[in-house]
C-alpha cells in the first residue's frame, strides 16, 4: 500500500512540476515525439508538448491506479 501511494505522489509531484515549467522540455521532447511517432499520431507543437506530457502521465496513473482497484476489490 505504502508503494502505491509513493507511486500516486511521484506522479503528481511530476506533473506539477511539468505544468509549472520546472523541468526543461528538452528532457522529454524526444520521448514524446517518439511515443506518439510510434503510435501514429499527431506529434504535439512545442507550445503543446508540456501538456500532453502531464496528460499522458495523469493517464498512466489512472490506468495503474484502475488496475490495482480491480486486483484488491475482485480478486
Amino acid at each position: 500500500m505504502n508503494g502505491v501511494i509513493l507511486f500516486n505522489a511521484v506522479v503528481l509531484v511530476f506533473c506539477a512540476a511539468t505544468g509549472a515549467g520546472v523541468l526543461p522540455s528538452k528532457l522529454y521532447n524526444s520521448f514524446l515525439r517518439g511515443l506518439h511517432a510510434t503510435i501514429g499520431i499527431t506529434t504535439p507543437t512545442d507550445r503543446q508538448l508540456r501538456w500532453v506530457l502531464v496528460v499522458w502521465a495523469l493517464s498512466t496513473l489512472f490506468i495503474v491506479d484502475g488496475l490495482l482497484a480491480l486486483l484488491v476489490y475482485v480478486f
